[in-house]
């Protein structure tokens, strides 16, 4: 495959995108005495700009992955009410010398809006030429959960009313070399990135008149962004410059090929078998992306071989599970009792560990296949590790409930305009 790069730049590529995450799952400050934050969103940035700092400036990651600093963002969207308590997209820019990296964050896994809106609008195609000229051969479409997420991205920042295209604007104008762009994210982060590196490349006589950044992307663990003609056009335009990295076991880069999605509910076995609750979400998936033609992009690029993980629990761990089954059992059962689908308890359990399994394949997966060092790892993916004064106080377990709740309402109505 053309584009090609080293183990230490996917290394750093997925370290300086993974930590753009780092206000996943924080909740907005709610109102106080009945006063409103004035500025929920500066709040966030605030505390993902401190995350951020102290991630580049550790010496378990500057060792392994460099000295970078952070010159743009974060800049972090909040979606319109209700969707509003947790942050929906966010973006940094990293520097080292003449390289730098544009981070995009993946779905935040408390945001209803990037579940029911950017991961699950698919069955909406926009047309890719509100963002680049009509292609007289090709018609290329992204979803529409895909395009507000770009939208979203290309927003001017509350703060300085600049957006990312204002900045490389300015970068431009001022550096006095030619300068390497890498885009990158994970999950979601891994479909938004090269989408907006695309339109960065379809807007850039605007931002680079002199032709003098080279965008370059890697991408991990993302599902398809658009049809088969738009990955058309992206190989055309980014092929040569762009990488992806995905798991064979992760569900989500067999999201939305049908073929792929086909192979979901057997791809634990015999370890977890497939059950009617596995095979009921991929019929769901199969009937959201329907005759939509979903491709990826780099579709020829082979997985990495995934294994199959013991999933260890602490205690903690295992009391947390615990809850989180019986929610999901009582859910499950309460929204299933008015379709024609049986289910056991049996079904719950393989259920559950499917989905312990599909989250270990979807992120620490990929730290081991990069051979990230446990420390590394544990400093990224732990928020534990972080000191004291940039830890919050954990209250997602009621966002817990209305997500999954949510979820299961969504399965039994998918339609994300009501």
């Amino acid at each position: 495959m053309t584009g090609q790069v080293t183990e230490q730049h996917k290394q750093r590529a997925q370290a300086l995108g993974w930590i753009v995450n780092g206000i996943a799952g924080e909740l907005v400050r709610p109102p106080v005495d009945g006063v409103i934050v004035p500025n929920p969103a500066q709040e966030l940035e605030d505390l993902l700009g401190r995350r951020i700092d102290f991630y580049l400036a550790n010496p378990t990651f500057s060792e392994f992955i460099g000295n970078w600093k952070r010159v743009w963002g974060p800049f972090v969207y909040l979606a319109q009410p209700p969707f509003n308590k947790y942050a929906t997209n966010a973006i940094y820019v990293a520097q080292q010398g003449s390289n730098y990296v544009v981070g995009v964050a993946g779905t935040n896994p408390k945001s209803l809006h990037n579940w029911l809106i950017e991961d699950l609008y698919v069955g909406a195609l926009a047309d890719w030429a509100e963002y680049a000229e009509n292609d007289p051969l090709l018609y290329p479409k992204i979803s529409m959960g895909t395009k507000i997420g770009l939208d979203n991205l290309l927003r001017p920042h509350p703060g300085s009313s600049q957006t990312i295209i204002d900045f490389l604007t300015n970068l431009l104008n001022e550096a006095t070399q030619n300068i390497e762009i890498l885009l990158t994210g994970t999950s979601l982060g891994g479909a938004l990135s090269p989408v907006l590196a695309l339109a960065l490349h379809e807007k850039k006589s605007t931002w680079d008149p002199n032709n003098r950044a080279t965008l370059k992307v890697v991408t991990f663990a993302g599902p398809t962004p658009g049809n088969f003609d738009f990955a058309e056009r992206y190989r055309l335009r980014l092929g040569n410059t762009t990488t992806r990295v995905w798991n064979s076991l992760d569900i989500v880069p067999h999201a939305w090929n049908r073929k792929l999605l086909d192979q979901i509910p057997s791809l634990y076995e015999p370890h977890i078998p497939s059950n009617p609750l596995i095979q009921k979400y991929v019929e769901i998936g199969k009937f959201l992306s329907f005759g939509r033609r979903y491709t990826h992009l780099e579709r020829l690029t082979p997985a990495s071989p995934g294994t199959v993980q013991p999933i260890e629990q602490t205690p903690e761990t295992s009391s947390q599970q615990v809850k989180l089954d019986v929610q999901l059992l009582e859910s499950l059962k309460s929204r299933l009792a008015t379709e024609n689908l049986s289910v056991s308890d049996e079904d719950i359990k393989g259920f559950n560990q499917f989905l312990q399994q599909a989250a270990y394949q979807h992120m620490q997966a990929y730290f081991d296949f990069l051979k990230f060092p446990s420390e590394l790892t544990k400093l990224l993916t732990d928020r534990t590790q972080l000191p004291p004064d940039l830890q919050l106080p954990q209250t997602d377990q009621e966002a817990t409930e209305s997500l999954v709740s949510k979820l299961l309402e969504y399965s039994g109505n998918p339609d994300v305009d009501e």
